[in-house]
């Protein structure tokens, strides 16, 4: 008989602390302490004073952004070559060649973040600077999420669509961003990462105003996916063996948790919708990236959470999100996070969990190392074993 959940419990959420933001203690609530937002801040629609301690910045810019000349250089590199390589779509491609940087000029953020990603652009090319353009990439986002992430909770039909659109560009600029042996992409040490947090922060907001997006410059973003996220939300997806067999073995293994389990099953049958999108023709590349960024909009932050914990059930659901980043690895962009994110999942499950993310790893075609080899020794080897990770890894 397979073992039960034992130490794997969801962790507690709320522990004792002194430290949580100045909201919470002036209702005398419990803060999750969680960055750059609390939770209770975020629900309530109010600016944290966290956002305030994550984003200040004080003395002047740093190098790499007083660089005038270096940044003529990324605007250029941008509209010559950065901008082709974010979409497939000729409309939707001339669109953030032309257009973007027209909303740039007229919104620092935006000018911001489209000049990181093309610094990590360029990176990829130019060895002898990439130090420094990697540099002058994290520091252009620094500055961009300054100024954007306290405007969340003032979203208005004047300002949702350039939020909208930099929510995109942060998605972009964070898969483009150098990974960490340790990267989880969707959770970090201070709990859910600023673009994430600005991407779940901004999409129930889009939906309220649909009608400002829709008549907005980027509104070819938007439309390319609005329908599909319509058809997410209406279809019933079918079965599926990989997710089958994976709702089986949780279901088995948190049936003493049935609030943990209710998590988990929210997850995976969102992962059925967007694997609707994986697997038909009938959709193309803008509807297979609106069905991956679905999920990280329609996971809850119960699970995030658990994911955040190591827990293992929550950690072989992920293994099959990771599936879902698979077909963008042709954008140098998402190039080695689908390797990346299932070489982290398989090295923090034991031997027994390991059988549950069997096809997330056979559809990704990562090679794990030999079983019964200790993690350290796994860890060094399967380094090298990653499938088409890039200078990046």
């Amino acid at each position: 008989m397979m073992a039960g959940t034992g130490a794997t419990g969801v962790r507690k959420w709320h522990r004792k602390s002194r430290n949580g933001c100045k909201s919470c203690k002036s209702r005398k609530v419990k803060c999750d302490e969680n960055h750059p937002s609390c939770h209770n801040c975020l629900q309530r629609g109010i600016r944290c004073d966290y956002l305030e301690s994550d984003t200040s910045s004080t003395g002047s810019p740093p190098p790499a952004i007083q660089d005038s000349s270096l940044e003529l250089e990324l605007l250029h590199n941008y509209t010559i070559s950065t901008a082709a390589t974010l979409t497939k779509s000729p409309l939707i491609r001339d669109m953030w060649r032309v257009v973007v940087p027209q909303i740039g000029f007229g919104t620092r953020y935006i000018l911001d973040g489209i000049l990181a990603l093309s610094a990590l652009h360029m990176a990829r090319s130019d060895a002898r600077r990439r130090d420094v353009l990697l540099a002058a990439a994290a520091e252009y986002l620094t500055a961009s999420l300054r100024e954007a992430l306290p405007l969340i909770s003032a979203v208005n039909a004047q300002n949702c669509s350039v939020l909208f659109l930099f929510s995109v560009i942060t998605l972009y600029v964070s898969l483009a961003m150098p990974k960490r042996d340790d990267d989880m992409l969707v959770v970090g040490d201070s709990g859910v990462p600023q673009w994430l947090y600005l991407f779940r922060g901004i999409e129930p907001i889009i939906e309220v105003q649909q009608e400002s997006v829709l008549s907005s410059p980027v509104s070819l973003i938007f439309m390319g996916t609005h329908a599909s996220s319509e058809y997410w939300h209406a279809h019933e997806p079918g079965p599926h063996d990989g997710l089958d067999e994976l709702e089986a073995g949780i279901q088995f293994r948190t049936s003493s948790d049935i609030d943990k389990q209710d998590v988990l099953m929210h997850a995976i049958h969102a992962l059925r919708r967007s694997y609707t999108f994986l697997d038909s023709r009938d959709f193309g590349e803008e509807h297979k990236l609106r069905g991956m960024y679905q999920w990280l909009l329609e996971i809850s932050d119960a699970y995030l959470a658990l994911l955040r914990g190591l827990d293992r059930e929550a950690l072989c659901v992920f293994a099959f999100f990771c599936v879902l980043t698979r077909d963008f690895e042709t954008f140098w962009w998402s190039e080695g996070w689908p390797a990346h994110l299932i070489k982290r999942v398989y090295l923090l499950l034991d031997d027994e969990y390991r059988l549950y993310i069997r096809w997330p790893i056979e559809q990704i075609g990562w090679v794990p190392p030999p079983m019964g080899m200790g993690t350290g020794m796994a860890m060094g080897m399967s380094m090298g074993m990653g499938m088409g990770q890039g200078y990046m890894q």
